[in-house]
């Protein structure tokens, strides 16, 4: 499997401009998934040589913009580029998903009037035919679903199971997802934090890919605002422990220095995490 980091950073670009946004495209077989679409993801998959219409199934994990402002251009692009064959594009997350959508891409969302003059417009009809398409245009195909926590989907031999986790409530709602598949199994928890639900849900995965603040709640920074709301050292050391978690992929804006995985490493109270530690850059692929 691999594991394609499109947007690696937060709600704001880095210094240098080199992160912005979360967003990953889990590559299996011929099948891939995408686990949230944060600013630019569009852009960035054209940069890795990536095309929307290769993708059927999104995962949101929360209504943060910085993990789905971008939807609506990848979104729209599969649309412009679908031949007419393409399955419907299927985007799963907590509420308000289905809404989202819907104010988007409905007969009264924001970007109806520019679906419809591209599925009539006689111009629009020539783009079309000359990328190899037939008419009449399809209009655009996309079924949003709302989950609750331990919601499963299925596909094409994957199976994604969803739990809700700690973080902005009771303004957003946060899922993190497993994916299991034939190579392998991956937990995204992005940038929520640890609770029972989520342990269970880490057993005998092989990948986790986490959001992480470098804190240490269990040695000092219990009284931290970001306790509750984003995981730190200790919880990903607890996470990865207890589930047996042989991988750990930083996401999300995390600390790029030599010391994340260090403290990692030592842990709290003599339990520390001795398996491999990725830090990958935005564009970059890791194998999982």
């Amino acid at each position: 499997m691999k594991l394609h980091i499109l947007g690696n950073g937060g709600p704001r670009p880095s210094r240098m401009g080199e992160r912005y946004g979360t967003s990953c495209v889990l590559e299996f077989g011929d099948k891939r998934i995408m686990v949230d679409c944060g600013p630019g993801t569009t852009y960035k998959m054209a940069r890795m040589g990536m095309r929307p219409t290769q993708i059927d199934s999104v995962f949101l994990t929360h209504h943060h913009s910085d993990h789905t402002v971008d939807f609506p251009c990848f979104a729209l692009l599969r649309f412009d580029l679908d031949p007419g064959d393409l399955p419907p594009l299927r985007v799963f997350g907590p509420p308000p998903t289905v809404e989202f959508a819907n104010r988007l891409f409905g007969e009264e969302g924001a970007f109806f009037p520019d679906i419809v003059a591209r599925r009539e417009h006689p111009v629009s009809h020539h783009g079309h035919v000359e990328r190899g398409g037939k008419l009449p245009r399809p209009d655009i195909k996309v079924e949003a679903h709302d989950l609750d926590s331990r919601a499963v989907v299925t596909g094409d031999g994957w199976k994604t199971t969803a739990v809700e986790v700690p973080h902005i409530g009771p303004y957003l709602t946060t899922l993190a997802y497993r994916i299991d598949t034939a190579d392998g199994s991956v937990l995204f928890l992005c940038d929520a934090a640890d609770c029972p639900e989520l342990r269970e849900l880490a057993k005998g995965v092989d990948t986790f890919v986490t959001g992480l603040v470098s804190l240490n709640f269990k040695e000092g920074d219990a009284s931290h605002p970001f306790h509750g709301v984003s995981a730190d050292i200790s919880e990903v050391v607890d996470i990865a422990l207890d589930g047996g978690i042989r991988r750990i992929v930083l996401i999300h804006g995390s600390p790029l220095g030599d010391d994340v995985v260090a403290k990692l490493r030592r842990g709290y109270g003599g339990k520390g995490y001795d398996g491999l530690v990725e830090r990958p850059d935005e564009l970059t692929t890791v194998e999982v």
